[in-house]
């Protein structure tokens, strides 16, 4: 019975039928996002990953001849810089709230000196991470009880 299909027919078949199915799931669930990338409004972005990264894997890797991957689209590294400045300049934050408190320095002193702190973090100001890091502000000098400053304050001071 199964002796009449040949190989090739079967594979050709397959082929269809697989094929079929990711263009009916593609245009099913993602067919605004096809239309925006066919329409130019979006780029295509593929995550890269740096060598650096990967200091203890095989020496080929390692090896200055290696060709070195690019990530400068990669929306990850973004993400992670952003994350990585947030980390230090909680770090500075919590450091400057704690020295502020023990000199006893007067508000507007200390709002000049977080306002140019924060001046040195511009990719944090447009980010998620704003509010996160104006609520930190608020609960460490909260805790320390030195100054009181609200939230409306601590979001001002971003601009």
């Amino acid at each position: 019975m199964f002796t009449n299909i040949s190989w090739s027919n079967y594979i050709v078949v397959v082929a269809l039928l697989g094929a079929s199915w990711y263009l009916f799931v593609g245009l099913r669930f993602y067919f605004n996002d096809i239309k925006e990338i066919a329409a130019g409004r979006r780029k295509v972005l593929f995550p890269r990953f740096k060598r650096e990264n990967y200091q203890g894997c095989p020496s080929s890797l390692n090896n200055p001849d290696f060709p070195k991957l690019s990530s400068s689209n990669s929306p990850f590294e973004e993400f992670d810089t952003t994350f990585d400045d947030v980390d230090i300049l909680v770090e500075k934050l919590k450091n400057i709230i704690t020295d502020a408190a023990q000199k006893k320095l007067l508000k507007e002193e200390f709002i000049l000196s977080l306002k140019s702190l924060l001046d040195n973090y511009p990719s944090i100001k447009n980010s998620p991470f704003s509010s996160s890091v104006s609520e930190l502000i608020v609960s460490e000098c909260d805790k320390l009880e030195y100054t009181t400053l609200n939230q409306n304050e601590a979001e001002a001071l971003w601009n």
